[in-house]
């Protein structure tokens, strides 16, 4: 039996731009002749003033997958949807797209400004050629679902970025495209409206539908998202499970943030010379860290501060010894210090380790070493990459007999 088709096919696309617009004109416009002529346009070759926004870039969309793009800004993201929408074309490559496609990629993107709201939903289910019927319990669905009330009866003109990205998003999936666009769109408007989209897209994905993903909200992209294309400078980077991507990514983005600060400060009093740890665990293993701290003067009431945090900064374990009432002195000379988990039930990822060594009380810092070292956790039951702790609890489930009441 053969396999269905792909729902997008990306294959070995790029794209270039001129960075002088005069120069761009008159790029294109030879460019359709040759075409015309039958010539080419020497596609492999960068002219004066040109880039490219996108190389050789290839991956496949499913159908009833989910798939992520990210990267840092300029990364080629919005180009690549663009690019698949139709809106612009390759300079080299293919791209097939199998299946109705509804995009949503910029807010205000193919709405009258000078029409209402409702009118706008009309123009939309008359260009899909919607039967009158159909379109006009579809619009019921629109406006309920886009929460604009009143407003639905106004020009779109004075509508903000919530609203347009309210009704946008509305008339999007009530259309019932194949395949979904979605770019940073849930990242505008109210929490409420945001869970509303995030129930809407479980749903279109249930149904079969396709979606594109782009998005800077890390639990956006882990949660909705089947597979991850990691994109940067118009090159990918890599493309895979979502946990897997996502915490290469993160993990690059930290290293380059490293890189550009300073993670450790001392007086001369402490200096941390090594921090031993056992590399990778299982989600819920103990854990051990031992701190080599080179003394010179003798610390009477020591505070010593540990924490662990994501690639992206965010402290999930901290420890204070005064909190945990652990009495230490810390002698002239070198100083062996072990912190011990009985276990350490985090989810999958790596983590920092962070030191800090104070002298009576927290605020008086004789050492802050950050991102000293780093550890793997992995969990090997399964991972649904929310939250960042992989609990175990005990689950009881009963029974109240309808009779009984």
């Amino acid at each position: 039996m053969k396999a269905a088709a792909p729902a997008i096919e990306v294959d070995r696309v790029s794209k270039r731009y001129s960075r002088s617009l005069r120069r761009g004109l008159w790029y294109g416009v030879k460019d359709i002749g040759k075409e015309i002529v039958g010539r080419g346009q020497y596609a492999e070759t960068l002219r004066q003033s040109e880039f490219w926004a996108l190389r050789d870039v290839s991956f496949s969309v499913g159908r009833g997958e989910t798939v992520g793009l990210i990267g840092h800004n300029g990364a080629g993201k919005t180009t690549l949807l663009k690019l698949i929408n139709g809106l612009i074309k390759p300079t080299t490559g293919r791209i097939q797209v199998s299946g109705s496609l509804r995009a949503l990629i910029a807010l205000d993107a193919g709405f009258n400004p000078i029409l209402t709201g409702r009118e706008n939903v009309k123009v939309a289910s008359a260009v899909l050629s919607t039967r009158e019927r159909e379109a006009r319990h579809r619009l019921d669905e629109i406006v309920a679902f886009s929460e604009l009330g009143d407003f639905i009866d106004t020009p779109v003109r004075s509508y903000s970025s919530g609203m347009l990205a309210r009704l946008g998003f509305s008339i999007a999936v009530h259309m019932q495209p194949d395949i979904l666009l979605v770019d940073e769109v849930l990242a505008v408007g109210d929490l409420n409206f945001a869970i509303k989209c995030h129930r809407k897209i479980k749903e279109f994905r249930d149904n079969g539908g396709s979606i594109v993903l782009v998005s800077h909200n890390a639990y956006s992209i882990r949660s909705n998202c089947d597979r991850v294309v990691w994109i940067e400078h118009g090159v990918v980077q890599d493309v895979g499970p979502t946990a897997e991507v996502c915490d290469a990514y993160e993990a690059a983005v930290a290293r380059q943030d490293a890189s550009s600060t300073v993670d450790e400060y001392s007086d001369g009093a402490v200096t941390l010379t090594a921090v031993r740890h056992p590399d990778v665990i299982d989600s819920g293993a103990p854990f051990s860290v031992e701190l080599e701290l080179d003394v010179t003067r003798p610390l009477d009431r020591p505070i010593v501060a540990l924490s662990f945090s994501t690639q992206t900064g965010q402290v999930v374990v901290g420890n204070v010894s005064a909190t945990d009432g652990a009495d230490l002195r810390l002698e002239m000379g070198r100083n062996r210090l072990t912190v011990t988990y009985d276990d350490l039930p985090l989810t999958r990822g790596t983590y920092s380790i962070n030191v800090v060594v104070a002298d009576g009380t927290i605020n008086n810092q004789l050492l802050a070493a950050m991102k000293k070292s780093e550890f793997e956790v992995r969990v090997p039951r399964g991972d649904l990459g929310a939250g960042v702790l992989q609990l175990r609890p005990e689950w009881i489930a009963s029974t109240t007999s309808m009779l009984a009441q």
